[in-house]
């Protein structure tokens, strides 16, 4: 296979351009169903609480099953366990408006659905960083920067997703945008299909594999802080998603169209951060990327719990975004490069539990808080977080200022190979 060589633009690659307009293509759908799902379910059962337990039916999966997940994605391959999560999607999503036409969507068949798409995310979302590696090599500055690019596409369908589903809400009713995003899904399939076959490693993957890994990622001092520092994040970012309908059902008349202008500013914003981070990718180690953002992130954060108009909660909400790559795409490139090969599918899927074991509990408990609480108080707690995790970052960063090269080589490397 094809890939970047050193210091050029992931971009130059075939393959990694179709990856980024699969992802593209699908998460342009998948945001518009972030609206319109917990729209439904807030507009038709006026509970958030009942708007919280759907997000966490739908992430509580992803921490539960990461670890089997990386040893399907080892054994089968990313491109096809990919191709088969867009499938897969494709059908559950339709399920939804399929079964309500029908008058068999009662809510605990909801819960259902939404938990079988998280089963197919967990490993849906691994073996996408997977595949956008083997596209693009293992150059640390290139690796970094296509991380920035593949979220540069993401957080633009948070963008665009939310703002038009918020338009077609108010026009044709939440459960009719989801036929978008199960066409998004086979879509980015067959975009997929014609990458090339990445050949598996020689010696079979295991739970010995799956273990090692997990010694690996809490071995090595720079990851293991990261993990941490993700699982912060993972905690408090999904509160503060899941308080932007609140805020518009609250504060703005229950208007849709705040709501999905608030969610295209959480997309909008993370897409001009992922383009900054895509430049300085090369000029400033991952470690020092990530605690700028941090610190960006949680001083934005402060502002959050104000009562504002629409514009300038818009804006807050942008301007926070925009740090957040700085964090994840730094971190999820040291996740992807420091391991050895053979223990690489078994460490991202455990460090992307890091982020996502945390967010079932934060779903759920956002949405009782929400009940019983001001939304400013709840906010105020999430600039906090946000800041505690920025110090910790912090701490990293000058841990590692005295020799930057000589502390980010991952620990007993030798130790890791296989025997």
């Amino acid at each position: 296979m094809t890939t970047v060589t050193e210091g050029r633009s992931p971009l130059r690659s075939w393959q990694f351009r179709r990856v980024i307009a699969a992802e593209f293509t699908s998460s342009v759908g998948t945001q518009m169903t972030t609206l319109a799902l917990p729209w439904f379910v807030l507009m038709t059962t006026g509970s958030p609480a009942r708007m919280g337990l759907v997000f966490l039916i739908q992430i509580l999966p992803v921490p539960l099953l990461a670890m089997p997940a990386g040893l399907l994605v080892a054994r089968w391959g990313a491109r096809r366990v990919t191709i088969a999560g867009d499938l897969s999607s494709a059908l559950l999503t339709a399920a939804v408006p399929t079964l309500y036409v029908a008058d068999m969507l009662p809510f605990w068949a909801l819960l259902v659905i939404v938990a079988l798409i998280g089963c197919v995310a967990s490993a849906y979302l691994s073996a996408q960083r997977m595949l956008l590696t083997e596209s693009i090599g293992l150059d640390e500055g290139v690796v970094t920067a296509g991380n920035a690019l593949f979220e540069t596409a993401t957080s633009t369908a948070r963008l665009v997703g939310p703002a038009i589903a918020g338009f077609l809400i108010a026009q044709f009713g939440a459960l009719n945008v989801l036929w978008i995003d199960a066409a998004s899904f086979a879509v980015s399939a067959a975009l997929l299909v014609g990458l090339p076959r990445h050949t598996p490693a020689s010696e079979p993957s295991s739970s010995h594999h799956m273990a090692e890994g997990v010694r690996y990622l809490f071995r090595d001092p720079v990851l293991r802080t990261l993990a941490f520092a993700a699982l912060g994040y993972g905690m408090l970012m999904p509160v503060v998603m899941l308080a932007l309908p609140v805020l518009a059902k609250n504060r703005y008349d229950a208007d849709p169209h705040v709501a999905g202008w608030l969610l295209a500013a959480w997309g909008g914003g993370t897409a001009l951060g992922t383009v900054a981070v895509a430049r300085l990718a090369r000029q400033f180690t991952p470690v020092r990327l990530a605690s700028a953002g941090g610190v960006g992130a949680a001083v934005v954060l402060w502002f959050l719990p104000w009562d504002q108009p629409v514009t300038t909660l818009a804006v807050t909400v942008a301007a926070g975004c925009m740090f957040l790559p700085a964090v994840t795409a730094p971190a999820v490139a040291l996740m992807m490069l420091r391991p050895p090969e053979h223990l690489r599918p078994h460490v991202v899927p455990v460090f992307g539990a890091a982020v996502f074991v945390a967010s079932p509990i934060a779903y759920g408990v956002a949405g009782m808080l929400f009940e019983h609480l001001a939304v400013s108080t709840v906010l105020m707690a999430v600039a906090v977080g946000a800041s505690l995790c920025a110090l910790l970052l912090v701490g990293l960063a000058r841990r590692t200022q005295p020799g930057p090269e000589a502390a980010l080589t991952p620990p007993a490397r030798q130790s890791a190979e296989p025997t």
